[in-house]
C-alpha cells in the first residue's frame, strides 16, 4: 500500500487535495487585493481612500498570519484523516495478514499445511535447470498412531498429534518449512541441508533426531503412548530438479522405509537413490 492509495482510502484524493489548495490561496489572494485597494487599517484610521494604495505593515503582518492560520488549519485537518486512514490500512493489513496464516496453515498443530508446503517447495526448487541453493525433502508417517486413534478416541488423537508437532518444531530450524500434509503424515522442507554439508546438519542427522523423539514415549491422561515413525528423504538437486521429482523420490523413499518397518517393528528412514 502507497502513500497515495492510503490518502485516497482517508477521502484525501489528489483532486480534493488540489481543490482545498486552490480555495486557501484564492482566498489569501483576495485577502490581499481588499487589503491593498481599500487600505483596510487606514479605513480603521479614518483615511477611507488611500491614493498609494499600498500595503503598510500591518496589512502585511495580517495577510502573513491569515496565510500562517489557514494553513495549520489545512494541515491538522488532513493530518487526523491521514492517522485514520493508517489506522484503518494497518487493522486491514492485520487481518488479511492472519487470513494468509489460516489458509496456509494446519488449524490443529499450528503447522502448514499443504499449500504452504507447495508454495515453500517451490520456492526452494524455483523450476531452474541450473539450481542456485541445496535442500532436502523429508516425508513422514507416524506408525501405530491409527491404532491409537481407534483405541482411545479422535480427541485423544488430536493431542497427541500436537505433541507430535511440538516435538518435531525442536529439531528444526527457522528457515526450514514444517507441514502437516494431513492425518498422520508430516513433511520438513530443510534448505540448505543436502550431502555436502557435513557434521550435526545432515538430513539423516535430523532424520535420526526425530526417529528419536518420536519413539519416546508420550505421557497423556494417565496413558503411556508408544509410536513410531517412516521417514523417506530426497536432496535437491542430487536426487530431483523439479518440486514434483523431489516429492515423487521422498514418496518412494517412505514407502521403503515403511515397508522396512512392518519387518523390524521400529521406526527408520530411507534416503532416495
Amino acid at each position: 500500500m502507497n502513500l497515495s492509495s492510503t490518502l485516497e482510502t482517508a477521502g484525501w484524493s489528489r483532486k480534493r487535495a488540489v481543490l482545498d489548495l486552490v480555495i486557501l490561496g484564492s482566498s489569501f489572494l483576495l485577502f490581499l487585493w481588499l487589503a491593498y485597494e481599500f487600505s483596510l487599517f487606514g479605513a480603521v484610521a479614518g483615511k477611507l481612500l488611500d491614493p498609494a494604495k499600498r500595503i503598510d505593515f500591518y496589512e502585511t503582518l495580517t495577510a502573513g498570519a491569515f496565510l500562517f492560520c489557514a494553513l495549520w488549519i489545512f494541515a491538522l485537518r488532513r493530518a487526523g484523516e491521514l492517522r485514520a486512514a493508517v489506522r484503518l490500512r494497518g487493522e486491514a493489513e492485520r487481518r488479511a495478514s492472519e487470513a494468509d496464516f489460516r489458509a496456509k496453515h494446519d488449524p490443529l498443530t499450528g503447522l502448514g499445511n499443504r499449500a504452504k508446503f507447495d508454495e515453500s517447495l517451490a520456492t526452494m526448487t524455483e523450476g531452474e535447470t541450473t539450481p542456485r541453493r541445496s535442500g532436502s525433502l523429508l516425508l513422514l508417517d507416524l506408525n501405530g498412531f491409527k491404532n491409537v486413534n481407534d483405541q482411545f478416541g479422535h480427541q485423544f488423537g488430536d493431542e497427541i498429534l500436537r505433541i507430535v508437532a511440538q516435538r518435531l518444531n525442536f529439531h528444526t530450524r527457522d528457515e526450514d518449512q514444517l507441514c502437516r500434509l494431513g492425518g498422520d503424515e508430516f513433511a520438513v522442507i530443510m534448505q540448505g541441508r543436502g550431502y555436502e554439508l557435513p557434521g550435526e546438519n545432515t538430513s539423516e542427522v535430523i532424520a535420526e533426531k526425530i526417529i528419536g523423539t518420536i519413539d519416546a514415549p508420550i505421557r497423556l491422561d494417565g496413558r503411556t503412548i508408544e509410536i513410531g515413525v517412516a521417514i523417506g528423504i530426497a536432496y535437491y538437486p542430487q536426487t530431483a530438479i523439479t518440486a514434483r521429482e523431489l516429492v515423487a523420490a521422498a514418496d518412494k523413499a517412505l514407502y521403503a522405509a515403511k515397508a522396512r518397518n512392518r519387518l523390524s517393528a521400529g521406526s527408520s528412514y530411507v534416503v532416495s537413490a
